[in-house]
């Protein structure tokens, strides 16, 4: 559970805990229609915690039922589809060998704060891909030393006869636009990244 779900989870039981306690006193003093304040926030409060906890299992899944890459941690890139506390979230870029070992590359939701630098780049990191979806395991960052790892962590250009687009959905904005399959693209409208 990352930090943003952490703080999601507290507001929420805090909104429950709240709520609840209101909505009880509210109808034992029989206060009658005011009694929707207080049940907006059990309702608020349960919303939170179920998004949060509909999150952590979609990313378990990910885990569980997904595919192993051993990855590098190539970069940091900002997502600037939306704000967190009134600044960028941070994801990792990872490049990695596929099962014919061809080189792709993912963006990795982490939601860190710009300058955090949780995981130096770099560095080795498992990475789990289910169904177009990426997900990673934090336990799994290390210094280890790739086959090919050479060929990772260069900065060359994508060869033409490699690339082959293909249309795709933002999933934070919506829109349509032409993506590069196995790279990470950047969503012209939003800023959004996704994995195509």
């Amino acid at each position: 559970m990352n930090t943003v779900q952490k703080i999601l989870l507290g507001m929420g039981i805090f909104y429950i805990v709240i709520g609840g306690m209101m909505s009880i006193i509210f109808i034992c003093g029989g206060y009658g229609m005011f009694t929707a304040i207080p049940l907006l926030f059990l309702v608020l409060g349960i919303a939170f915690v179920v998004g949060v906890c509909v999150s952590s299992a979609k990313k378990k899944k990910i885990v569980k039922h997904g595919h192993r890459y051993v990855a590098k941690i190539y970069s940091y890139v900002e997502n600037t589809a939306y704000l967190v506390n009134g600044n960028y979230t941070v994801n990792i870029k990872v490049h990695y060998f596929d099962e014919n070992h061809v080189e792709r590359e993912a963006i990795i939701p982490t939601e860190f704060e710009k300058g955090s630098g949780m995981y130096p780049i770099g560095m080795t990191i498992d990475i789990f891909e289910y169904q177009g979806r990426f997900s990673f395991d934090p336990a799994s960052v290390r210094d280890e030393t790739l086959f090919g790892e050479a060929e990772l962590m260069d900065d060359k250009p994508v060869s033409p006869e490699q690339i082959r687009l293909i249309a795709v959905e933002c999933p934070n904005c919506g829109s349509n636009f032409q993506a590069m399959t196995g790279y990470s693209n950047k969503c012209p409208y939003c800023g959004g990244y996704l994995n195509a």
